[in-house]
């Protein structure tokens, strides 16, 4: 017990103050401690949800560079980076944005923008409204801003990366035979079959590409080019914007007597076509042709603007000369000729300039002899491809021209940022 003189007292007294005096102390500190503690667990959880962010970012921008560089076209490069971006994780929401290179999409507490810009690039930008949790407690309450950021970018191959001409078929064979003469520079030779190669086959070319074998395999060709084997099956890049075109009106007319300047055939008909010879100047717009399409010895066609679908095959004498210009505008735009027939077939020194692409998903394309001294844009879209003579294709200002490239491998997809 404290003695008598109250020194004890005292002593216990300051005891009890000292002990007040650190309750006191953890009673004011407690707020602030639990406040740090809280920001803490809040600061972890929003640098979690940046990392989650980050990843979808990631995966989005590399999904949508690569979808373009197979089919050219933006508007599928933002619709894939928002099917991927959904697709781990984050909700479907309402879209904005021009539609055109840009495309923002507001679900909830998330805002996804994704932006197309020159030269290939992607970029996906995500924001999440994160909750404040133990921290609004103490702190301000709401929501605290998350961010994530992707930039990916086709990085394109040193040659090539688009086709001029693509052999749909992986079950046959594209064809150089003995002493053909392929010339494309620029652009790539490509086929969902093998390749086989004659002997003195001369080709220009920026790469082979197949998704069989390329041969003989004591060919030399490929120690001058790029040679590609068992590549992966190209899909048909034509069947979206003209497979519809091929449904060619079954009501067959005559083609006007004694006219050398022919307009395109009224809707919901097609001309039977029988031409023997002569010059003939077509004005601009889509010409069905009922059955076959035959250009004889001695036949002049020239036009632009022109679309040509024929329901049968397409054969072009060598003594016949085609000066040819698909349309720049429109459902048809860069489509020169269409045919759902099994043959389209170029023959003899056929004397030509055509712009546009040829489309025949079903067909052999066959170019025996010289298709010509063709223009700075010519592709090809055939079920198969047999070149017999010389052969030109070429992949010059396409895009003006309205034509839409085939692109084959085009490069890399790759996170820049």
């Amino acid at each position: 017990m404290p003695d008598a003189t109250g020194t004890g007292w005292r002593r216990l007294r300051r005891e009890f103050d000292r002990r007040g005096a650190v309750a006191l102390l953890v009673a004011l500190a407690l707020p602030v401690l639990m406040g740090v503690l809280g920001l803490a667990i809040d600061v972890s959880y929003w640098a979690m949800t940046r990392l989650e962010l980050q990843r979808v970012a990631d995966l989005a921008a590399v999904a949508g560079v690569a979808r373009y560089g197979a089919s050219g076209q933006v508007s599928d490069a933002l619709d894939t980076a928002a099917a991927v971006a959904e697709l781990n994780g984050l909700p479907a929401g309402r879209r904005d944005g021009d539609g055109i290179v840009t495309r923002i999409d507001m679900a909830g507490a998330y805002k996804t923008t994704i932006t197309f810009a020159a030269p290939a690039t992607l970029t996906v930008t995500i924001v999440k409204a994160a909750p404040r949790l133990f921290s609004a407690l103490f702190l301000t309450s709401g929501t605290q801003p998350v961010s994530a950021r992707a930039v990916a970018r086709l990085t394109v191959r040193s040659r090539g990366g688009a086709a001029c001409v693509l052999a749909l078929s992986g079950a046959g064979e594209t064809v150089l035979e003995d002493g053909a003469r392929l010339s494309m520079p620029g652009c790539d030779l490509r086929t969902n079959g093998a390749l086989a190669l004659g002997a003195e086959a001369a080709i220009d070319v920026a790469n082979l590409v197949a998704g069989g074998t390329i041969g003989p395999g004591d060919s030399d060709i490929c120690s001058a080019l790029t040679c590609v084997q068992y590549a992966a099956q190209m899909a048909d890049p034509y069947a979206a914007p003209y497979g519809s075109l091929l449904a060619v009106p079954l009501h067959a007319v005559s083609l006007p007597k004694g006219q050398t300047t022919l307009s395109p055939p009224s809707v919901g008909t097609a001309y039977a076509w029988q031409v023997g010879g002569g010059d003939y100047t077509l004005m601009p717009g889509v010409y069905y042709i009922s059955g076959d399409f035959s250009v004889n010895a001695g036949t002049t066609l020239t036009g632009v603007g022109v679309t040509i679908v024929a329901s049968g095959n397409v054969t072009i004498d060598g003594n016949a000369s085609l000066h040819l210009v698909a349309p720049a505008t429109g459902p048809s735009a860069g489509l020169l000729f269409a045919s759902a027939g099994g043959l389209f077939q170029f023959t003899g020194g056929t004397a030509t300039t055509l712009t546009g692409a040829i489309y025949a998903p079903h067909a052999s394309l066959v170019i025996d002899g010289d298709n010509g001294a063709a223009a700075d844009c010519l592709y090809a879209v055939a079920a198969s491809v047999t070149f017999k003579g010389g052969a030109r294709f070429a992949d010059g200002d396409c895009r003006a021209a309205g034509m839409r490239p085939i692109y084959d491998l085009p490069g890399v997809a790759r996170l820049v940022e």
